[in-house]
């Protein structure tokens, strides 16, 4: 009979350690699970913050590019409107020489 028990005891015990053994198995999954949920979006974002990377590279050298282009047509229009002024002072000072000569 005690022998019974003891084998009872032992099926009892050996059923409860296989218990916590899945348990721990179950938990360990989960966190597996968790940890490789965590690694692949750590890679979706490591990928979405090259594309925008990349993209605010292209912004910043279409903007360097634009700057440039206006900085070369400013360069222009001022050449031009000094040109113009120093062409009609010229011709103002000789319309001044003019009438003051014939005075």
């Amino acid at each position: 009979m005690k022998k019974v028990f003891v084998l009872a005891a032992m099926i009892g015990l050996s059923t409860a350690a296989f218990a916590q053994d899945q348990e721990r198995t179950k938990t360990e999954k989960a966190v597996d699970d968790t940890k490789e949920a965590g690694r692949k979006a750590k890679k979706e974002m490591k990928k979405d913050a090259k594309v925008v990377g990349e993209k605010t590279r292209e912004g910043a050298e279409n903007v360097a590019d634009g700057t440039e282009k206006a900085y070369d047509k400013t360069k222009k229009g001022t050449k031009k409107a000094y040109k113009a002024t120093k062409k009609e002072a010229k011709e103002i000072k000789e319309d001044i020489k003019e009438k003051t000569d014939n005075k």
